[in-house]
């Protein structure tokens, strides 16, 4: 095995290693190959910027392995997906959901496709569309988003898709007092988790419950 390669596989262990997982064979060469790939695109789409396959692992791969036990079951969203994070890292690690992509930009929508295509990920469907516009024939169980925006505006743009079986999952670094004080949700229904995550100084993930969403008001009315 080739120094790369034998320094990516000990980055990926160490990151599962770290939540309790254990990464199969099959498991870990996909997430090598989606590294090799994202690199690979990198110039074309704007992915990532020129790093190493094990400092890439390290700094976004690692950080997506860490919601891995929060996932749920069943449908999964990634919203602006971008270069596949975490959506693609959980399809692979959790091959039993079902994983929609969904992103706006057709570079990166043809990016995820082909990323699909090549890494053999049955259980990925893209979808190139914004999430405001975005209305699933079947509801979704998760909805998770990754550096997409301050959570108020995410929450505004995907309430449509948070009904109350759903939970909306917001991967953020630090967490601000807008993120846990949501006036359309009930305080009890937000909850926000510290992550461990090996190289980084802090990261956390916010959790909404759809149960605790009160009901839009309709357009036009006055209180």
């Amino acid at each position: 095995m080739a120094a790369d390669d034998a320094s990516l596989a000990a980055v990926l262990d160490a990151a599962a290693a770290a939540q309790g997982l254990r990464l199969d064979d099959a498991a870990r060469a996909r997430l090598a190959a989606y590294v090799a790939l994202v690199r690979k695109w990198g110039r074309i789409a704007n992915l990532t910027g020129d790093t190493t396959p094990a400092v890439f692992a390290r700094e976004q791969v690692a950080d997506c392995l860490a919601v891995v036990p929060y996932a749920g079951h069943g449908r999964l969203l990634d919203i602006g997906s971008g270069n596949g994070l975490p959506g693609i890292v959980l399809a692979i690690a959790r091959p039993d959901l079902e994983v929609t992509l969904l992103e706006p930009r057709a570079k990166r929508a043809r990016f995820l496709t082909q990323a699909r295509i090549e890494l053999e990920l049955p259980n990925v469907t893209v979808v190139e569309a914004r999430v405001e516009d975005h209305h699933p024939a079947l509801p979704y169980d998760t909805l998770i988003a990754r550096a997409v925006a301050a959570l108020p505006a995410l929450m505004a743009a995907a309430r449509h898709l948070l009904h109350p079986g759903a939970r909306l999952l917001a991967m953020k670094g630090q967490v601000a007092p807008s993120d846990l004080a949501l006036p359309e949700v009930t305080p009890t229904a937000v909850e926000s988790h510290r992550l461990v995550v090996p190289g980084y100084a802090a990261r956390h993930l916010v959790v909404v419950h759809g149960a605790g969403l009160a009901p839009a008001t309709p357009k036009g009315f006055v209180p």
